[in-house]
């Protein structure tokens, strides 16, 4: 059945008059000083506890935070949720700090200095505070100061209910793997509409090896690329280009990534778990430390319980909703995406779910791995070739024919803002300014930001600060709770796979 009859047989069960949504967003950001260099300083108090606030952490790096919104069935709610948190912490951040607008990090001149983000003294504040040493040790600080969007998609039961004609969780769980399979198919389209980072400071790639251009004294560039973020330079990891995660299957999904994180990497074992002092430093020294070192464009999830492996949530329960990741930060958005952004992301995520999905094969999970390095590096050069509904065809023809299918999706839908949405999609050109480093570029829009943001007044402010407040409170009470061996911890955390 072509996407036409598709649609008609779908407006018939009145599945777009009753569509709801659920999505949420996770946000990364920098901060940095006024001279644009990543902070120094500790999480801001201000902000509440990085391991209990359930709206404001840190990632990586104590300096990384990351903005956590509820799940919202509107995009409006969902954008002025983000952008209120975005002027919370404006409004809190201390000495004039900022968030750095791009993905890219600004110029490290020593990533030594990068603090690693540290929780709490509980076994799962440390493991938390380990993983993340792990990652260091592995692929270095700067690669994981990185920055991006993840948005979590769902539909509500019922609305999944009349997509696919049950609401048994196997089918629901195996509609799922059809839409990350379809996700990754065209996940170069994502690039070429969204990427936003085909310019870096020299410094991300010091001592690195690269095929950047010179753009100017203190930057490189690719001029076709679209976001060299996901690429080999960026948040990337060679250790994982061998794993044979397809998503064809719920069990043999968990069997690969069980496998990953239990079988040994040579680079991985060298390093130790423990460093010279005889602290961790690795959760383990398998290809993956946890689940959610896992690097792909999109991961099948279910949420639980703090200290429940993602493996088990996922073994027992199926899948609950899509992380969709790999997305650039929007440097022109405050919030780092748009509304429209957030429309053509549930279209796409829609038109996953609805076309058919076949199994994927090994031979087309490497033309998929194609793809995306093709549009990664020349994405923007409209006579570049990637594979297509079985053929080789242009960026620009794919591209449109993609563009096409969202415009009948959105025709469909009640809020007519999701057709003005597809409709304006319109094909991205690079610029570049040699007069003007990344750095400096950075610098003068994350002011400009914050300026503006702490001109306002958020409405949900005393709703903020009592949260913050909260969070330090169950902080204080977790550093008081006794804690069980750190070996012993482990071991009981890796026995559980």
């Amino acid at each position: 059945m072509d996407l036409h009859s598709k649609l008609k047989n779908l407006k018939e069960k009145a599945f777009f008059s009753s569509l709801i949504i659920e999505r949420g967003i996770e946000k990364e950001s920098l901060r940095v000083s006024q001279e644009g260099f990543v902070s120094q300083s500790n999480h801001p108090l201000s902000l509440g506890s990085s391991y209990t606030n359930p709206s404001i952490t840190t990632d990586f790096a104590e300096a990384l935070v990351e903005i956590v919104t509820p799940i919202f069935h509107t995009v409006e709610e969902l954008h002025d949720n983000l952008f209120a948190l975005h002027v919370f912490i404006a409004n809190g951040l201390e000495n004039n700090e900022m968030l750095w607008p791009y993905s890219i990090p600004p110029r490290i001149l020593d990533e030594s200095k990068i603090n690693i983000a540290t929780y709490s003294k509980s076994n799962m504040g440390q493991l938390k505070h380990i993983y993340r040493k792990g990652l260091a040790v592995r692929y270095g600080k700067t690669m994981q100061c990185v920055s991006g969007i993840h948005y979590n998609f769902s539909l509500s039961e019922e609305s999944l209910s009349k997509l696919i004609g049950t609401s048994d969780q196997k089918d629901i769980t195996n509609a799922y793997l059809g839409l990350i399979r379809n996700f990754k198919r065209i996940f170069w389209f994502v690039l070429s509409e969204y990427g936003n980072s085909a310019q870096v400071d020299k410094t991300f790639v010091a001592g690195r090896e690269n095929d950047l251009e010179v753009l100017n004294d203190s930057d490189l560039f690719k001029e076709n690329a679209t976001s060299l973020r996901m690429s080999e330079i960026g948040y990337q990891s060679s250790a994982q280009k061998n794993l044979n995660i397809k998503y064809n299957d719920l069990d043999e999904f968990l069997d690969e990534l069980r496998l990953a994180i239990i079988t040994p990497y040579p680079e991985f074992e060298e390093l130790g778990l423990k460093d010279k002092q005889g602290n961790f430093q690795q959760i383990s020294n398998g290809i993956l430390q946890i689940e959610n070192e896992l690097y792909d464009c999109i991961r099948p999830k279910r949420a639980g319980s703090s200290g429940e492996r993602p493996y088990e949530l996922l073994k027992s329960q199926g899948i609950k909703y899509v992380e969709v990741r790999g997305i650039d930060l929007c440097p022109n958005e405050i919030t780092g995406i748009s509304k429209n952004q957030m429309r053509v992301l549930d279209l796409i995520l829609l038109y996953c779910f609805i076309e058919d999905s076949p199994l994927m094969s090994n031979e087309e999970k490497l033309l998929i791995t194609a793809n995306d390095k093709e549009v990664i590096k020349n994405g923007r050069n409209p006579d570049a070739q990637i594979f297509y509904k079985n053929s080789q065809t242009s960026i620009s023809s794919a591209r449109t024919d993609i563009v096409d299918c969202l415009i009948s999706i959105a025709s469909n839908m009640e809020d007519g803002n999701y057709l003005k949405a597809a409709r304006g999609i319109k094909k991205k050109k690079n610029t570049f300014d040699k007069n003007m480093s990344f750095h400096d570029a950075g610098t003068l829009k994350a002011k400009q930001n914050l300026n503006y943001l702490k001109s306002l007044n958020s409405e949900n402010n005393d709703t903020y600060q009592d949260e913050a407040k909260k969070s330090i409170m169950r902080f204080n009470e977790i550093q008081k709770e006794s804690i069980q061996d750190m070996d012993d911890f482990m071991n009981s955390y890796n026995s559980k796979l």
